[in-house]
């Protein structure tokens, strides 16, 4: 009597064909492209002041972050000097003959600053800065 399990050929050539029709079976096509989206709108640009005015209300935010209650000695006389020197260098921009370009840079230097230090008043204003171990 023959044996009723297939032979070793058989058993390879089965699994040969059964793998190949599962790698067959899982090819697909690729997807469509998808559509582009809405543009994203630029972001406006800033509007700022003069120079002048941008830089004094730096000066001014910088006094007020010297001002704060909950800051040390050592946070005081840091903005005491940097108003010093903040001043001595906007007085020597404005004897020097800069661009409407420049001086809008200028200007928009001085916003972010002051802003950057009106955030760091709001943060002084919470409580005294906690303790560096």
């Amino acid at each position: 009597m023959r044996p009723a399990l297939p032979s070793d050929f058989c058993r390879k050539w089965l699994g040969l064909v059964i793998i190949s029709i599962i790698l067959i079976g899982c090819r697909h096509s690729e997807p469509p492209p998808v559509a582009p989206g809405e543009p994203i709108p630029a972001a406006q640009d800033i509007v700022v002041d003069t120079m002048e005015k941008e830089c004094a209300n730096l000066i001014v935010a910088i006094q007020a972050f010297g001002d704060c209650p909950n800051g040390d000695e050592d946070t005081r006389e840091w903005a005491r000097r940097v108003v010093e020197i903040a001043q001595e260098d906007i007085d020597a921009g404005k004897k020097g003959a800069q661009d409407e370009p420049t001086r809008h840079v200028i200007a928009l230097a001085c916003r972010k600053a002051a802003v950057s230090m009106q955030n760091a008043t709001l943060r002084c204003a919470h409580g005294p800065r906690p303790k560096d171990d």
